[in-house]
């Protein structure tokens, strides 16, 4: 199995995709000193098992496989309240999707799972996901696609094409910068090539798995309320069997779908951009946009963000921050009738890190909404949790730059002002250089119920510059801390960037 999206990680990245209930511990308050997240039992021994089976959800049917886990680092860590020191308890990762850790005393547990920290009590770790589409191979190497077809509505400077498969769950936008692309006023594709592989979720298509190629033309039009989106409208759908490094052409026409849809907001972009000096008192404001598509029902619980491509509605219309009420926006619909029509909602924001004079890195994050699509048409739309508050790095505010953390620090923080957080994931980001510039790595990423973490050894070294990111997440009926890759709508998250901090 080589397409799933479990390595990937939590659609949190460094852009671009859960919940339960407090234990016997409760909650950190930001302002509360010394360890109570871990708490151990000496004497009582137990052992931490975990599982992962990957449902892929295609046109051609379900299919259940594990995920091989035999190459995945697996430690559970326990850390004495007393001394702040952790012990690492080795386990082992299988082929069949299991992994097992002997001999863990009770209590609160960290367990690592390559760089992903799992923080909880529990003993019993479901790793599994869900994925829109079969199973299949990522396209890496160049592998252009040329297309000819006639039937296009006369192209305009603002119209786009997007790439999807629905069997195989592949999907990429076209856009300028291409071979081939249409001029304004074009009617037809003459030779448009671009490479399969720059697309966003390349798998690679075999038609004698019943993958089909779908190219759609996505055009600006004006809502009732003259605001601009664009919506799917024309599309074209043959089969293709593609070689991974090899050229393919293929040809058709565009048709225009006979279902056809609205859909309308009442969207608090305002209320969004109120958040923005809660994400970092530096954070500058980048985009905000609303996504409207369809999956299979049992997608409500995929990995990645549940509104994504094929599209039917992409609502980007400005710059600015103010509310918009769009009145109706129409849409043709090639996708099936009994699919759950979904939305997404985001607000983007951008913080800067710099190692001494190298080029600054631009860090992206957003605060975001998944819902079902009547919900955004229900009622206004607006953030359904907010940013974390007050963070901290030990006891220091963690907005500013800081030096002489150790390489055991804690990170600290209290409840958004906005909604419950059901989870909290805590990313920690390496800085480095390459060729005068700044760069980034993840080292780490954990998942937590508390409003509190402490850094594993090795988390943290000597010499280095790290920032974090702090998510809160509200996604009631799962949880990130035992089962990291579930999904649930509705669901939403908000984003804190620190300052930077070394040991």
């Amino acid at each position: 199995m080589q397409k799933s999206l479990i390595s990937l990680g939590l659609l949190v990245g460094m852009a671009g995709v859960g919940c339960g209930g407090l234990d016997e511990a409760g909650a950190v308050d930001s302002a509360v000193s010394g360890d109570t997240t871990s708490q151990v039992t000496q004497g009582v021994i137990t052992q931490v098992t975990g599982t992962s089976p990957v449902v892929f959800v295609a046109m051609s049917g379900n299919e259940t496989k594990p995920y091989d886990q035999s190459a995945t680092s697996v430690v559970a860590y326990t850390r004495d309240s007393t001394t702040g020191a952790f012990t690492a308890y080795p386990g082992t990762g299988s082929a069949d999707g299991t992994l097992s850790v002997p001999n863990v005393p009770s209590g609160r547990i960290y367990l690592k799972l390559g760089s992903r920290y799992l923080v909880s009590t529990s003993r019993a770790f479901d790793l599994g996901s869900t994925e829109w589409g079969r199973d299949g191979t990522f396209v890496s190497q160049p592998t252009p696609v040329t297309v000819s077809a006639t039937g296009l509505s006369p192209w305009q400077s603002e119209d786009y094409l997007e790439v999807y498969s629905l069997n195989a769950g592949a999907f990429g936008y076209v856009n300028r910068g291409v071979t081939g692309f249409p001029l304004a006023g074009a009617t037809s594709l003459s030779g448009l090539s671009f490479n399969y592989a720059d697309m966003q979720n390349p798998v690679l298509l075999d038609s004698s798995r019943g993958d089909l190629f779908s190219l759609a033309q996505m055009r600006l039009q004006t809502s009732a309320n003259g605001v601009p989106y664009r919506a799917m409208h024309k599309v074209l759908v043959t089969s293709m069997t593609q070689v991974e490094g090899q050229p393919v052409t293929v040809s058709g026409t565009f048709t225009q779908p006979v279902a056809t849809g609205t859909f309308a907001v009442d969207w608090r972009r305002s209320a969004f951009e109120a958040l923005r000096t809660q994400v970092n008192p530096g954070a500058v404001s980048t985009y905000n946009e609303i996504w409207m598509s369809a999956r299979p029902a049992a997608l409500s619980s995929a990995v990645a963000s549940i509104s994504g491509q094929p599209l039917l509605v992409k609502l980007n219309p400005d710059s600015l921050r103010t509310d918009l009420v769009t009145g109706s926006m129409t849409y043709n619909n090639p996708l099936p009738a009994t699919w759950q029509k979904v939305a997404l909602v985001a607000a983007g924001f951008t913080k800067s890190y710099a190692l001494g004079s190298a080029t600054p890195y631009t860090m992206g994050v957003d605060i975001r909404v998944d819902q079902e699509a009547s919900a955004f048409t229900a009622a206004p739309v607006q953030p359904l949790v907010g940013p974390v508050q007050a963070p901290l790095v030990n006891t220091r505010g963690a907005f500013q730059n800081l030096t002489g953390v150790g390489t055991d620090a804690s990170l600290r923080w209290s409840k958004p002002l906005i909604g419950t957080a059901t989870n909290y994931v805590v990313n920690i980001y390496r800085l480095g250089t390459s060729n005068g510039a700044t760069t980034v790595t993840r080292v780490a990423a954990l998942h937590t119920d508390l409003q509190s973490v402490y850094l594993p050894p090795g988390v943290l070294q000597a010499g280095q510059t790290y920032f974090a990111e702090i998510q809160s997440w509200y996604q009631p009926g799962s949880d990130l801390a035992t089962s990291p890759f579930k999904r649930a709508l509705p669901r939403a998250r908000a984003s804190v960037l620190t300052g930077m901090f070394s040991p």
